[in-house]
């Protein structure tokens, strides 16, 4: 599960640095419409609110999974006060979602979209998706994790062989690995 914490982070940092990189031409005003009409009737704010309990939960786990008994609570908190402060930035998280949609959609697929979402299919997916959402993470997230261990040591000795790392580099990078995604016994292991 460490590697969920791992996974979430990464794709923070991609969020943010997509954010700030060269952003195309601004979209019409009817796109932007379109888009948080469909954002809004695809459960926009329900949803963020699924995703967060959903990657907060995933962390969760992992973070407290080898801390000390004494620790895990002080962890547990820690992760909800988190989430806690993204979920007040739902409003812009949304609007930066609505920003996406209609830069990367047509007015027709947002319209095409937005007809689909309010109907009757539409709203039974909607329904459906966090449970769909949650168990497909279940079912993905073991695999990953078991796959990243098996590919750690190689993915090393490519990225050393690339940039010529240092004994140096290499063990400090062996190190971060093995923190952030902990060989399976190593993990299981107590205390």
């Amino acid at each position: 599960m460490r590697f969920t914490r791992l996974l979430s982070g990464a794709a923070l940092a991609a969020m943010l640095a997509t954010t700030a990189a060269a952003q195309p031409a601004a979209p019409s005003a009817e796109k932007v419409a379109l888009a948080r009409q469909l954002v809004e009737a695809s459960g926009g704010a329900d949803q963020m609110k699924t995703v967060m309990q959903t990657m907060f939960g995933g962390m969760r786990a992992s973070v407290t999974a080898n801390m000390p008994p004494e620790q895990k609570r002080i962890g547990e908190v820690l992760l909800q006060k988190m989430q806690d402060r993204l979920l007040v930035a739902t409003p812009q998280l949304l609007d930066g979602a609505v920003q996406v949609y209609a830069q990367n959609l047509t007015e027709k697929e947002l319209r095409d979209n937005l007809a689909w979402i309010q109907s009757d299919t539409g709203q039974s997916m909607k329904r459906k998706l966090p449970q769909i959402t949650l168990q497909t993470l279940q079912v993905v997230m073991p695999v990953i994790a078991q796959v990243t261990q098996g590919m750690k040591q190689d993915v090393l000795d490519e990225a050393c062989k690339q940039v010529n790392c240092s004994a140096h580099d290499r063990e400090v990078m062996a190190a971060a690995l093995q923190k952030a995604m902990p060989d399976q016994a190593a993990a299981k292991r107590p205390g």
